[in-house]
Order: C-alpha cells, then sequence, then structure tokens
C-alpha cells in the first residue's frame, strides 16, 4: 500500500512550478492576417487559450519612437491586463505604481510586432551627465515590456533584474513587477512555425547533437566572454556531450565541417561567418545557437546581416540577441543561460535568469515554454535515433572517471562509431595527450563515411598541430588533403585555413 501510494504521488506531484498555458498571453499585430494566424497556431499548439491573444493597432516598422511604443504598444496591453484582471497593482515604498500579483506570467511577441525602440531626446531639466549612461534611451521592446505595470521608472539606463542568476522557477520569485517576455519572429512566418512544432517535437525526446564553441581571444575588457564559453565546454564535457572548439583568434573558418550541432555559442563578428556561409549547413532539430555581438538581433528579415535571423535561418529552433550596444556585461550571461536549460527550465527562464537588466536591449527568440533538456534520463533501450550520443552521455552518467574512457572506446568498437572515437580524441586534445588523440581521431577518420566528417578528422589533425606549435605542420597537412575534399562545399575550410597559417606575399608596389 505504501508502495502504491508512493507511486501515485510521485507521478501526480509536478516535478517542478512550471508556467502554465494559462498563465501565457500572446501578442500580435492586429493589422496583419499573418500575425494573427501566428498567434493563434502558437495558442492551440501549447494549449493556451483563446481569450489570451492580444491584437495591437501598431506598425510592422522593425524600429519605433518611444511614444509610439507608449501609444500603440504598453498603454493598450497595461488596459487589457486591467481589464482582464491578469495582475494587481499596488505601490512600492517611494510611491511608484507596480504590480504586486500577477495572472500572466509570460507575453510572447509574435512576427509582424515591431523589435526596438528608437533613441529618444534628454527630456528637459536632464543633462547626460545626470544620467546613468549618457543618452542611452533606446531599448529592445521586449526588454521594456519587462516592466510594462511599472510607472516613471528611469529610461537613460538599466534596471536591474532581481530574477538574474536565480535558480528557481519564476513562479517562486517572490518579486512580482516584472513579466518574462519572449518572441517568436524570423525572417518569414512558416521559420515562425518550424521553431514551434521543433521545439514541440524535440521536448519529446531531448535534445541530442554536438556542441561547438567559437572563442575569440580578443584583448581589452573581453575575458569575461570567454569565460562564458569555457564554462560551457566544461558544462557540455560533464554532461556527455561531443564538444568541438575553436580557440584561435579568428572564427571556425568558412564552411567549416559541422555536423549535428545542436548547440553553438559563439563571438564576436559583425555578421554571419564561417560554417554559416555554406547553404548545406543544417543546424539539428531543436538547437540552442547564439552569437554575441552588440548588434546581433538589430533585425530580423535579412540572414545576410546580424546573427539572430541567419541563426534561425540555418534551423536553429532558439537564439537570443540584441537591438542596440549592450556592453557586454549587460548581455546574456551564456554560461547562465546554457546551465539554466540543462536544468531543465524553459528558454524563457532560462534567458531572463542570465541577464542582470531590464529596460534594455537584450531579446530572445523560440518558443518560450521550450525545455530542450526536458527529457533527461536514458533508457539504454531506446538507442534507435541518436544512438551515439546517448552512449556518451549514458557513459557519463554510469561509469566513473577511471574506466569511462576504457567503456567508451568498447562503445565505439562494438558499434563502429565515428562520433564516440572523435569525442574521444578531443578529450585528449584539451588534456594535451596529443598522441592519444592522434589515435582516436585516426580511428574515428575511418569509421566516418561522408567526406565532410572525413575532413572535420583532418581539420582536428590541423588543430593539433597548431596547438603544439608546429605551424609547417599543419600546413603540410592542408596541403596534403585540398585535393582530397575539393569537390564539397567544405573544402573551402581549408582555403581559409591556408590563408591564415601561410598567407600569400602581398602584391608588388608599383614602382
Amino acid at each position: 500500500m505504501f508502495l502504491r501510494l508512493f507511486f501515485t504521488l510521485l507521478i501526480t506531484l509536478p516535478l517542478s512550478a512550471e508556467i502554465s498555458p494559462r498563465q501565457v498571453a500572446i501578442v500580435y499585430n492586429s493589422n496583419l492576417p499573418a500575425s494573427f494566424e501566428l498567434a493563434e497556431f502558437y495558442a492551440l499548439s501549447r494549449g493556451i487559450p483563446a481569450t489570451n491573444l492580444i491584437g495591437l493597432n501598431v506598425t510592422e516598422k522593425a524600429t519605433i519612437d518611444r511614444a509610439t511604443y507608449e501609444k500603440s504598444i504598453r498603454q493598450p496591453l497595461v488596459k487589457k491586463f486591467t481589464e482582464n484582471n491578469w495582475w494587481k497593482l499596488g505601490k512600492d515604498a517611494n510611491g511608484l505604481t507596480l504590480p504586486v500579483a500577477r495572472n500572466i506570467r509570460c507575453l510572447v511577441m509574435m512576427k509582424g510586432l515591431p523589435l526596438r525602440i528608437s533613441r529618444s531626446p534628454i527630456p528637459a531639466g536632464e543633462t547626460k551627465e545626470t544620467r546613468q549612461l549618457n543618452e542611452a534611451s533606446e531599448a529592445a521592446i521586449d526588454s521594456e515590456l519587462s516592466l510594462m505595470g511599472v510607472s516613471k521608472y528611469p529610461i537613460g539606463g538599466l534596471i536591474p533584474n532581481p530574477y538574474f542568476q536565480k535558480d528557481d522557477s519564476v513562479q517562486k520569485t517572490p518579486e512580482k513587477f516584472f513579466i518574462l517576455v519572449g518572441r517568436i519572429d524570423a525572417i518569414n512566418y512558416d521559420q515562425c512555425k518550424r521553431m514551434i512544432l521543433d521545439a514541440l517535437d524535440v521536448e519529446k525526446e531531448g535534445l541530442w547533437g554536438s556542441t561547438y564553441l567559437d572563442f575569440s581571444l580578443k584583448k581589452g575588457g573581453f575575458a569575461n566572454g570567454e569565460k562564458w564559453i569555457e564554462n560551457i565546454a566544461k558544462k557540455s564535457r560533464s554532461t556527455g556531450n561531443l564538444v568541438i572548439t575553436d580557440r584561435n583568434s579568428n572564427t571556425f573558418v568558412t564552411n567549416y565541417p559541422m555536423r549535428d550541432c545542436a548547440v553553438y555559442f559563439g563571438w564576436y563578428t559583425f555578421h554571419r561567418n564561417g560554417p554559416f556561409l555554406n547553404d548545406q549547413m543544417s543546424f539539428k532539430k531543436g538547437a540552442i545557437a547564439c552569437h554575441i555581438h552588440s548588434l546581433s538581433g538589430a533585425q530580423l528579415l535579412n540572414p545576410k546581416q546580424n546573427w539572430s535571423a541567419a541563426l534561425i535561418d540555418r534551423g536553429a529552433t532558439a537564439t537570443i540577441g540584441n537591438t542596440f550596444e549592450p556592453y557586454l556585461q549587460a548581455t546574456h550571461h551564456l554560461d547562465t543561460f546554457y546551465d539554466r536549460l540543462l536544468k531543465g527550465y524553459t528558454l524563457v527562464e532560462a534567458s531572463y535568469m542570465s541577464i542582470n537588466a531590464f529596460s534594455w536591449q537584450n531579446f530572445v527568440i523560440g518558443d518560450p515554454l521550450y525545455r530542450p533538456y526536458l527529457k533527461k534520463n536514458i533508457d539504454p533501450k531506446d538507442f534507435k535515433t541518436d544512438r551515439d550520443y546517448k552512449i556518451l552521455r549514458y557513459a557519463q552518467s554510469q561509469f566513473p572517471d577511471e574506466t569511462r574512457t576504457s567503456e567508451l572506446i568498447k562503445a565505439a568498437e562494438r558499434t563502429k562509431s565515428g562520433i564516440v572515437y572523435e569525442a574521444l580524441a578531443l578529450q585528449s586534445l584539451e588534456d594535451k595527450n596529443y598522441e592519444e588523440a592522434l589515435k582516436l581521431i585516426t580511428k574515428a577518420k575511418a569509421l566516418y563515411e561522408d567526406p565532410a566528417d572525413k575532413l572535420r578528422q583532418d581539420l582536428h589533425l590541423v588543430e593539433f598541430a597548431r596547438r603544439q606549435g608546429k605551424t609547417a605542420a599543419a600546413i603540410s597537412i592542408l596541403r596534403k588533403i585540398k585535393p582530397t575534399y575539393q569537390n564539397i562545399p567544405e573544402s573551402k575550410a581549408i582555403d581559409g585555413l591556408l590563408v591564415i597559417l601561410d598567407p600569400p606575399a602581398p602584391p608588388a608596389t608599383k614602382k
């Protein structure tokens, strides 16, 4: 009887205080039928009540001034929340009006709505010297809406986020004055629907694939960003993932052969480059992909410009971005963002736990309720899909450090897995065990069938040589393999590395 009761409690009690569909409101542009259709599609997909849809009579221009934001977006939303009793307003100790209770915890902005607020003139009676960040009053609309129920807060700077670095559901946070705001937006509406469907599919089986991390090695105040990505590398390896890093000052080179990229974090270039220039490149379904740049999300219509639109265009299911200059410390702390996703939080919660300010430049794109790591347990009988990645994670959870490698080698031999051998080789590279890394990568290359995968193993050999300071050896490998891969798009990666390692002589000057 006791066991039966215990089992019943396990299956009926919620595992965490999740955001309920009833606590989600969806905002669309009432002037655009496609925006309304997308809102309905999302509501049906997540079981959100139709009464929680809000149409706004607003321009579809990406950038609007603050007066337009107030009149066409904030004020109508405040009115709707009040009429529907979605919050209770009160006053704080300073006399500010603000929400003291909420029935809606998440606001979802649909494609067709403006993205950002332009800079306003400094109000009369103020000077830029008296403001927190001089003339800065521009902001991402989504970040501004986090405080839509708060009256008369200063717009010339950042408002501290009390949910930053928290590790609990937003349902349990004592502060009720803010709302989590997410956005489903992309180049076109088909991409928006694809992101929604991908999120729902991946939640059933979990997100499986490789992690690609692109360090910047830039000088001058960028150490924190490097630390974030280093923390992600450690966390991802400790979770049992195949982790591929670029630790050079350049980004991953043009058409770098990415396979099964489920997680990408990188920085710091203005527009998409490297692997994402390859028209054949596509992220794994459900992928989380982020690239830090001051203007990563300045627009969402052109995949050749900036990063947010570009990553979604290549198949990512979720990303984060900045509409204007956020400064590094006030952009998303990527390691916190990744950590909270791994712990099973929703996309929108992980985003807000990783950002330290409201009324600023940041947004998150994708289904806000998406939980890529909702399913964490691995059933050894369920290896029909993503087998090799499940082997890696299963071994991480089942075997101690001293026997895990030998057990994985046995599994790689038994399953003929290039992926498992590649993961072991790259761990040896991080451990600076170059001889062992060479043996393992040779086995991985022999097992892969796709030429692009074989090329990636050769590029790992180039990286082994570079890390040992053997530039001439790296150049020799590249020249030797170039004829082998000349007929695939990824061969551009060889040319890119040769330009970096063995740049051509400058043209002769005319006398």
